[in-house]
């Protein structure tokens, strides 16, 4: 049974991405699934087909956020942080996530080319 539960744990481990670029890249897929997937394209996430907002492909060529601000890795991370304390009313819902989180997706969606 010790032997089950060292295997199980370790599989659980594995499977968490460790770390380093790859962990957190799959770490970044897994948060757009669960949050973003719904209303977002994004390349890399199988389930990102979403068409109620814009697509996230080549995100980081786009000049501005929303419409109305500069897009900058601090900006699009206070943005999927707080998106209706940045421009109230706007259709993007607020998600619930960290701030670790919201860094997580910038820095895999400034990855994507």
């Amino acid at each position: 049974m010790c032997r089950l539960t060292l295997l199980l744990t370790l599989g659980i481990v594995a499977s968490c991405g460790g770390g380093g670029e790859r962990g957190r890249a799959h770490q970044a897929r897994v948060l757009i699934a669960s949050h973003c997937a719904a209303c977002h394209e994004v390349p890399g996430v199988a389930t990102a087909t979403g068409r109620v907002g814009p697509s996230l492909i080549h995100i980081r060529d786009q000049q501005m956020i929303a419409g109305y601000f500069a897009n900058t890795p601090g900006t699009l991370t206070q943005w999927i942080e707080h998106p209706q304390q940045m421009l109230p009313g706007n259709a993007m819902p607020e998600m619930g996530l960290s701030h670790e989180q919201a860094v997580t997706i910038v820095d895999y969606l400034y990855t994507m080319e």
